[in-house]
């Protein structure tokens, strides 16, 4: 029996893309740095800082703070109000509920605009919980950890969860915690399975997983 879903949040319910990469687009031009590669929907999934350092070439913890400080601003009031939810999402999260299923979401976004859209969108009160890096003290350093401290906390069997997202960083960490991982292929990260770990299942739309949890249980 499967009764708990973990879900990654960008390319994964929430198609958020255009707030991102407008953000980037944005606090980059405004300090005059030239993209050091295409700002792209290849760039999103990584905490905001190491995609900074990517796309600016900059690596003195300074210039990244101002870097990071200024797409914030922006994102936390305007990229907030360009994400939209996935087709399906509302019936996906009627069918987990009917079926007695919680729901997580485990994200590297920051908490609070996590928050923000998904309130906006509906999604806080599908969800049991939902965790970003900077839910736990100190910050977690990867999804992996997040994941263990998910399980832990909520007394959640590996056996009896699985794990949806759209990259390899969601598919390590759920491999990492013995918990069976689902690809979104409509997402961002082009998710592939672990070795020894491979993906039971890949979605074309969110509205394949209620049919895919039935046959995997």
């Amino acid at each position: 029996m499967i009764d708990t879903v973990l879900f990654d949040f960008d390319g994964t319910l929430v198609h958020t893309a255009p707030g991102i990469l407008n953000g980037f687009r944005r606090v980059l031009a405004d300090a005059g740095i030239v993209p050091a590669e295409p700002v792209d929907e290849r760039v999103i999934g990584p905490p905001l800082v190491a995609t900074l350092t990517r796309l600016s070439g900059v690596d003195e913890p300074g210039a990244l703070d101002h870097l990071a400080a200024g797409f914030k601003a922006w994102y936390d009031t305007e990229g907030v109000l360009q994400a939209e939810a996935y087709p399906g999402l509302d019936e996906m999260f009627d069918s987990l509920q009917a079926a007695d299923r919680r729901a997580f979401v485990v994200t590297n976004k920051r908490l609070a605009a996590a928050r923000a859209i998904a309130t906006r969108l509906g999604i806080m009160d599908r969800l049991a919980e939902l965790y970003a890096l900077d839910s736990l003290t100190p910050p977690a350093p990867r999804k992996l950890a997040m994941v263990t401290h998910v399980l832990a906390a909520h007394a959640i069997d590996p056996a009896a969860a699985v794990f949806v997202g759209d990259s390899a960083e969601d598919a390590e960490a759920a491999a990492g915690n013995n918990v069976r991982f689902i690809a979104a292929m409509f997402g961002y990260g082009a998710p592939i399975g672990v070795a020894g770990a491979p993906a039971v299942g890949a979605l074309a739309s969110l509205g394949e997983l209620p049919d895919l949890l039935r046959r995997l249980a």
